[in-house]
């Protein structure tokens, strides 16, 4: 698990020279990042209205890893296990979500691939599904307005999903008395 963890991490690393040009990106794009609440709006509406009854439906709530990967090897052990893995997750998806909108965002069928894809990062097959509508979403802003708006709205939204998931964690485990 740690070696997965190592292998997506250092593909990000690999494109170290292209941060500053990622960074331009987002800036060029971030008028776009307002809308980010209506993908989060989605995730939140699927997380308090259809995560539990979907999650009882045995293919549906498949995971390889039982957890999302991103929140690295030792998710598992509380926010300490999570903390010291965000800043490498907000620097992957400086470089991860410009890679998913230039090249999963050409085609409706590259946008459901993207969104099954998110199973080899042990998503549930169920959560993997509530992203493709998602996907079309940052589809719809791809094609009216480009690859930095997509992409600007793709980073604001896993931001605001990393935010609230780190948030939620320091509430259940009774503001870091774990």
């Amino acid at each position: 698990m740690v070696g997965y963890y190592v292998l997506t991490v250092g593909a990000s690393l690999l494109l170290v020279r292209e941060t500053r040009s990622r960074l331009r990106d987002l800036r060029k794009g971030l008028r776009s990042a307002w809308y980010a609440p209506l993908p989060f709006g989605v995730v939140l509406v699927y997380v308090i209205v259809g995560f539990g009854p979907l999650d009882e439906i045995p293919i549906l709530n498949w995971s390889w890893l039982g957890y999302n990967i991103a929140f690295g090897p030792y998710a598992g052990e509380g926010i300490w296990g999570i903390l010291p893995f965000v800043p490498l997750l907000v620097y992957m998806f400086i470089h991860i979500n410009y890679i998913e909108e230039l090249y999963f965002r050409k085609s409706k069928k590259m946008v459901v691939a993207w969104a099954l894809l998110h199973i080899a990062m042990g998503i549930k097959v169920h959560t993997a599904l509530i992203l493709i509508p998602i996907g079309f979403l940052f589809k719809y802003i791809y094609d009216k307005k480009g690859v930095r708006h997509a992409y600007a709205m793709h980073f604001a939204a896993n931001t605001l999903v990393v935010v609230s998931l780190l948030l939620t964690t320091v509430a259940q485990a009774g503001f870091l008395g774990e």
